[in-house]
């Protein structure tokens, strides 16, 4: 199968300045509204009630309805839909692992969890197997195999089946993912202590170059990516069979993915972590507070997705940079909080009111957050207590929030059924929900007692040895079940003014005119460290030619003296040659006037023949050593034309340095012209938009006058607006026009940019 493409990045993480260093192990909350101001006023009765102050935070949509609105079929009846639903939960038990199987063998295999039903119930094994408790959840679900022929004491239960992670998905998270095309959010939440297979309930084993779906491995995530696709190319095809092309919705999917590690949130898909694992170079984020959607985290990265596939590779990608490591019960235990968060949104265009009016958007927004939560751990190493604690410390204060909603739920229920039925009510102050205690439980305030439709799944441990974590987690689970929160649609966000979507774009124009400018001149500032190490270069091998032309100039010199002394040599050899002839002619001529001398004349031959001998040879020796050198010198003389042709390649080389110097000052002065023009468009722009906000206004103040006047100085006045419109517009084409001027001109300097590099090539 071919490989995934790979998913658009829609939004790069921010990163954080050097000059301001964050505290370690604390929530960064900047930039957080302040809350409210709390002050007492004293009842008929004399009981103190705490109230809020008296000035609005925030605009309430609901305060200026009127009873049309609440007709079927209006925007703000759409707005307005809710829906009550409870805080449904899940338990889940895990199977033997191959090492516990291993440790029983021989022995009767026995679960502490018994489940029966929506029941489950707990199995004492300290007292003959006996139940210890019962509890009731929305659903029970028995993931032991019939293969590890478990021995059953409560009421001899016997399971035919077990659940798989497919059962687990229909039953858990199947119906949550079409509201999410409706505007609605919702939550899925894995609990329980280390080693009870949350992760494997969340993300189980999957291949994202295969199919999904099925009796796979593939667990809760990969399954509600799967699904959704699955709807909206269902979505997408009724569309084109309904709609035409300019009135379709236009759907569009992001992922982000973090974690929550030492009370730091951290971004597991940013882009400069892709080529590396592990999390050393994990940088922590910003959370930020919005008054209407909640807590976010600033800068979170953000992919656009297109298929399952590519949800699974960001999944993947993520999950190498998740800490992790060695415990008392799991080989490569999750360490922190992980959140996966799946963002559907839906642009629909709407037509303008008037032909003056350019459309608008009307985005609806639907997430779902998949939670993977960090097990609670009594035994560890002693390297991880600070890490443990961290742990501890935020399931702690979720612990603490959904007992504090739950008594404040039961608190208001009582004040409604005293007031429905006349009974007596004591009025106490309604508990705080510590929603800002912990890092984790800040981020999933809209989750837990806010607008999402949430499920939490408790997962749970056979084992006997940890028999307390699973009491611990039933009892919490059972309580969470009490929640009851209330959904709502999310706002339709509508974009009324279509002309400063215009602006936004003309903005983001110049943006990157600006970005391709900072390019260039980074580029040519590079291209001027090129030409300058290339000058040092020609300065070296002109030193080198200097060098080798001195060389050769002293060898010359040498050979002129090796064939001076040659012929010296040669002019004294036959010199003596002379001499020797002319003592072998009066040796010659003594021969003959006696043989007296006989045997002096024989002497001095042979002394002559000697000498003759010894200087033939050394003549043969100079001529040998003449020939090597004479050799020598020639090799050097073959030798200069490549020198003389190197010398000119790097005076050519030179040449060209100064020409790309040359163009480099050219380059820089034409951008610096071209970035005043775009100033200089900004400025116009930002003056038209200023302009077209006083015609708005004017035009809506002409509306008014509309209504209650029919007198001609009305008509003239409309028709210097519509003139004003025009002009307005006239304007804006000549700033369209112009951008277009820059855009060309900035295409011909690349152009003329990429000559200058082909030609340094």
């Amino acid at each position: 199968m071919s490989a995934v493409r790979e998913p658009k990045l829609v939004q790069a993480p921010k990163r954080a300045s050097s000059s301001t260093p964050k505290k370690a192990g604390t929530p960064v909350r900047n930039n957080t509204p302040a809350r409210a101001a709390m002050v007492k006023r004293v009842n008929n009765n004399g009981n103190v009630r705490r109230a809020s102050s008296t000035t609005p935070q925030y605009h309430d949509p609901d305060r200026n309805l009127t009873t049309e609105d609440a007709a079927e079929g209006t925007e703000a009846f759409k707005n307005r839909v809710s829906e009550i639903t409870s805080f449904r939960v899940v338990a889940r038990v895990r199977p033997f692992i191959k090492e516990e199987l291993a440790e029983m063998e021989g022995q009767e295999r026995r679960s502490i969890v018994e489940m029966t039903d929506t029941k489950t119930i707990l199995l004492d094994p300290t007292d003959n197997w006996a139940p210890k408790a019962q509890f009731e959840f929305d659903a029970s679900l028995w993931s032991i195999p019939p293969t590890h022929h478990i021995v059953h004491t409560f009421q001899d239960t016997r399971h035919k089946t077990h659940a798989t992670q497919k059962d687990v998905y229909n039953l858990i998270a199947k119906d949550l993912v079409p509201h999410v095309f409706n505007g609605f959010n919702s939550c899925i939440l894995s609990y329980g202590q280390t080693g009870s297979g949350k992760t494997y309930t969340m993300m189980g084993n999957y291949d994202h170059n295969a199919a999904c779906g099925g009796d796979g491995e593939e667990g809760i995530i990969p399954r509600v990516s799967n699904d959704l696709f699955l709807i909206l190319k269902q979505r997408m095809e009724e569309e084109e069979k309904t709609k035409q092309q300019r009135d379709r919705t236009k759907f569009r999917v992001e992922v982000s993915f973090i974690e929550i590690y030492m009370e730091r949130v951290r971004d597991l898909l940013d882009p400069a972590l892709r080529h590396t694992r592990g999390n050393e170079k994990l940088q922590d984020a910003r959370i930020r507070q919005d008054p209407y959607s909640g807590p976010f985290v600033e800068g979170v990265t953000k992919y656009q997705v297109e298929n399952w596939a590519q949800c699974c590779l960001l999944l993947d990608r993520g999950s190498q940079h998740r800490t992790t490591c060695v415990t008392a019960i799991h080989n490569q235990s999750s360490r922190s909080h992980a959140i996966y968060q799946i963002t559907v949104l839906q642009e629909q265009v709407v037509p303008g009111k008037n032909k003056f009016a350019l459309p608008s958007f009307r985005t609806q927004v639907g997430r779902i957050n998949l939670v993977d939560l960090a097990g609670s751990e009594r035994g560890g190493f002693q390297d991880y207590v600070k890490e443990s604690a961290a742990i501890n410390t935020s399931l702690l204060a979720l612990r603490r929030v959904i007992d504090n909603l739950t008594e404040r739920q039961n608190m208001l229920m009582e004040q409604a059924r005293a007031e429905i039925t006349g009974g007596y009510y004591q009025e106490r102050p309604l508990p705080q929900v510590p929603f800002r205690d912990s890092v984790l439980t800040w981020l999933l305030s809209d989750s837990i007692g806010g607008n999402a439709r949430t499920t939490m799944v408790a997962t749970l441990s056979p084992l006997v040895k940890n028999y307390g974590d699973t009491l611990a987690t039933l009892q919490w689970s059972s309580k969470a079940r009490n929640l009851v929160t209330l959904v709502k649609m999310n706002d339709q966000a509508m974009v009324s003014d279509g002309m400063a979507n215009r602006a936004g774009a003309l903005d983001n124009a110049v943006r990157i005119q600006r970005q391709n400018l900072d390019s260039l001149r980074q580029t040519l500032r590079k291209k001027q460290e090129d030409a300058q190490q290339l000058e040092r270069q020609t300065k070296t091998l002109k030193k080198k030619v200097d060098k080798t032309n001195a060389r050769i100039k002293a060898i010359k010199e040498d050979q002129a003296a090796l064939i001076i002394q040659r012929t010296f040599h040669r002019f004294m050899f036959y010199k003596k040659f002379e001499s020797y002839e002319l003592h072998y002619a009066k040796l010659r001529s003594a021969k003959t006037s006696g043989s007296a001398s006989a045997g002096e004349f024989e002497r001095i031959r042979k002394e002559a023949e000697a000498r003759e001998q010894a200087a033939k040879q050394k003549l043969k020796e100079m001529e040998s050593r003449t020939d090597a050198k004479a050799e020598v010198v020639a090799r050097y003389e073959q030798c200069a034309a490549a020198r003389e042709e190197r010398r000119r390649e790097a005076e050519e080389r030179r040449a060209k340095i100064c020409e790309t110097i040359n163009a480099g000052e050219v380059l820089r002065q034409y951008a610096e012209k071209r970035r005043k023009e775009t100033d200089a468009a900004q400025a116009a722009l930002r003056k038209t938009k200023e302009e077209f906000e006083a015609r708005v206004q004017k035009l809506a103040e002409m509306e008014k006058t509309i209504a209650d006047s029919k007198s001609t100085d009305v008509h003239a006045k409309n028709k210097q607006d519509a003139e004003g419109l025009a002009e307005l517009r006239k304007r804006r084409d000549e700033i369209r026009a112009r951008r277009f001027e820059v855009v060309k001109q900035l295409v011909a300097l690349r152009e003329k940019h990429k000559k200058v590099c082909r030609g340094l090539r």
